[in-house]
């Protein structure tokens, strides 16, 4: 089977786990490697690594990838929720940034926020004529 799997590394492996489970994910069984934590949505694998210790393959990506730029700059994960309002209040209630208030949009109810790791995630709930595809 072919499948999608996204890595977001985390300078939190456990806050992080704890946020995408609340937001929806799944936590996939599997703690031989300490440093990864691995979650699905729908088929979709989230693979969470610490940014720390999981390492880099070699040291110019370590370099790149420890560098203090933006991290997923640009990219933008799009999870589907059945209350956007209960999501939001939860992502307001744990402090983190909200970079789009919710709003209605032709397809969604939508906000996006940044990740305790400034990664951006747009939240949708789809309208009852909508079923998300092609979104």
């Amino acid at each position: 089977m072919r499948q999608l799997k996204i890595s977001l590394r985390v300078t939190d492996l456990e806050r992080s786990t704890a946020l995408y489970r609340r937001v929806g994910f799944d936590l996939l069984p599997g703690d031989e490697q300490p440093n990864l934590r691995y979650l699905a949505f729908g088929d979709t694998w989230l693979i969470l690594a610490d940014r720390f210790a999981h390492g880099y393959h070699n040291d110019r990506r370590a370099v790149t990838a420890t560098g203090g730029g933006p991290l997923g700059s640009g990219v933008v994960l799009a999870v589907p929720v059945e209350d956007l309002d209960r999501t939001y209040r939860l992502w307001r209630a744990e402090g983190l940034t909200v970079t789009l208030e919710p709003e209605d949009s032709p397809w969604a109810r939508i906000f996006y926020g940044l990740d305790p790791d400034g990664y951006e995630l747009m939240f949708e709930q789809f309208h009852p004529t909508e079923s998300g595809a092609g979104s």
